[in-house]
């Protein structure tokens, strides 16, 4: 009995099929880069002043304390009051910040992330001083 190999099991036409679909995506992908270039300039971030570069220096310095005293505390509800001090002086500096919210979110992802596997209540507060509809739904 003889083998018949079926039409796709070689590998010239796999590729051929493969080259004529890349092909394809690389043709519809061409149209429209002026404008996408337009709106990436139009979109791009106001410069940081150095009171903002004050406030980010201080909050980033907040996040290293929180990590330094949450390393020890393994899993509590409460955590230390070393630990609720830092998160609480954290909140408060952020709060006071004038950065834009997308920045403030970032920086709060950071700290729930030292806190999350040491204290349930400053994980909490963190989540919840999110700036989460402002983002959304922004007022200009």
């Amino acid at each position: 009995m003889r083998h018949r190999q079926k039409h796709f099991a070689s590998v010239q036409p796999v590729k051929l099929a493969i080259a004529l679909v890349l092909a394809g995506f690389a043709c519809g992908c061409g149209g429209g880069h002026a404008e996408r270039t337009v709106s990436t300039t139009a979109a791009a971030k106001p410069a940081v002043t150095r009171a903002q570069m004050r406030e980010l220096t201080q909050l980033h310095a907040d996040i290293r304390r929180i990590k330094i005293v949450a390393a020890p505390v393994h899993h509590s509800l409460m955590g230390t009051p070393k630990l609720m001090a830092a998160t609480g002086k954290f909140l408060d500096d952020e709060q006071r910040a004038s950065l834009d919210n997308l920045t403030k979110n970032h920086l709060i992802s950071l700290a729930a992330s030292a806190v999350a596997g040491s204290c349930d209540q400053c994980f909490q507060q963190l989540e919840a001083a999110r700036p989460i509809p402002a983002i959304a739904h922004p007022t200009k």
